[in-house]
């Protein structure tokens, strides 16, 4: 175990534990064996899902590996085994007591309707092209979600109606294809929805993209952030707010994507923040709204890295932060806004796809997972692994 103090309290960060290991890296490559994902299940248990498949915008439905993929912890994650039938994971809760699931992530596909419209844009390297969908009838602003009853153990499949005023149709070239990239991955491809204090639902993603607001594009190759509400359990989602990557804050750095990857969770304090990807080896940024994630302030700095920041608030009040590339960084704060933060934690595996997973226990413990290709195996080799490590806050 290893402690951190601070002023105001103190983390304690046990050793890693091995959720599952793959094959070498030299056998795998890049995709199967990472991500890491950490939920709870029916049962209170915890769940640990990861990618099993290529990361790629054609391989989002061979990557989750079906339903029973994974591993279950039932000691708060100190000792696993293989997830069985009756290992169901939960969904966000509802206020009439139900879960919503939102949908699943599915493939690009190519579409030879495309043909029949012209482009609003089209990326100079030819490798994006937008559509604006309000002119393409065949481009449906619908998706599939699933809600389930814990009374009556059945599951509901309805569609999410997405009310996203001039959204894009997203064009993307993979492999000399031009491949229509599916509104069901805008939601499916990050995290579940967050609930907010009055019975809503709030949800963010990313896109490449128009404004919202306004129909014009800001930073055209780059992607912007949009949030979500929906006040139904998730059958219409309304476009509510968004955070527009500017020439300003795009760093002159060549994984510079734009604002993407957003996290959203509510501070001690009742404001909202959103912690934001702005690429591969990029600074991570933070954003914080005080008016229900209506509008938000201007982007700051959060660190120099942060690939798919995670942020999750413990019901002690402090705040705990998961990024990294280069790097695996773990990172805390008392603030009750969110704005201050102590000094991030270097967790060391340099050889990782440095996505992490948090998942809070209880109001002083929560669950840190996250990836390293070249952990040691039982016959001593280097393999593709999953790790958590519990972490301790002491007041």
């Amino acid at each position: 175990m290893t402690v951190f103090s601070y002023p105001d309290f103190a983390l304690e960060l046990e050793d890693p534990v091995v959720v599952g290991q793959g094959g070498t890296y030299e056998d795998l490559g890049w995709g199967p064996w990472q991500f890491p994902s950490l939920c709870l299940t029916e049962r209170g248990h915890v769940l640990c899902t990861w990618a099993r498949g290529e990361d790629t915008i054609e391989g989002y439905e061979d990557s989750v590996g079906g339903d029973l993929s994974g591993a279950v912890s039932e000691d708060g994650g100190r000792t696993w085994r293989r997830r069985t039938s009756d290992d169901r994971a939960l969904g966000v809760p509802l206020a009439d007591g139900k879960e919503y699931f939102k949908p699943a992530a599915k493939n690009a596909y190519p579409a030879g309707w495309l043909g029949k419209y012209a482009p609003a844009y089209r990326s100079p390297d030819g490798g994006i092209a937008l559509y604006r969908a309000d002119e393409i009838a065949e481009y449906a602003m619908t998706v599939p979600a699933k809600e389930y009853d814990p009374s009556t153990g059945e599951t509901q499949e309805f569609e999410s109606r997405i009310n996203w005023p001039h959204a894009a149709v997203q064009v993307l070239r993979s492999r000399e294809r031009e491949l229509v990239y599916p509104l069901d991955s805008l939601m499916g491809i990050m995290g579940q929805a967050v609930p907010d204090t009055d019975g809503h639902l709030l949800f963010a993603t990313y896109a490449h993209g128009f404004s919202a607001a306004t129909g014009e594009l800001s930073v055209p190759d780059k992607y912007n952030t949009y949030v979500f509400r929906s006040g139904d359990g998730g059958r219409i989602w309304d476009w509510l707010s968004e955070v527009l990557t500017t020439p300003d804050c795009v760093p002159d750095l060549p994984g510079a994507e734009g604002f993407c990857e957003p996290n959203l969770a509510r501070m001690p304090d009742g404001s909202w923040v959103m912690l934001l990807r702005m690429g591969s080896g990029c600074p991570s940024w933070l954003v914080r709204s005080t008016d229900d994630c209506r509008t938000w302030s201007k982007p700051v700095h959060f660190d120099k890295c942060g690939v798919l920041p995670q942020l999750r608030v413990l019901g002690c009040g402090v705040s705990l932060a998961g990024y990294g590339r280069p790097g695996v960084f773990l990172r805390a704060s008392s603030d009750p806004s969110g704005l201050k933060w102590e000094n991030p934690i270097d967790l060391g595996p340099e050889s990782s796809c440095c996505y992490t997973a948090i998942l809070p226990l209880d109001d002083t413990h929560a669950l840190f997972g996250y990836s390293d290709f070249r952990y040691p195996g039982p016959d001593g080799t280097l393999r593709k692994t999953i790790l958590v490590r519990r972490v301790a806050v002491r007041i």
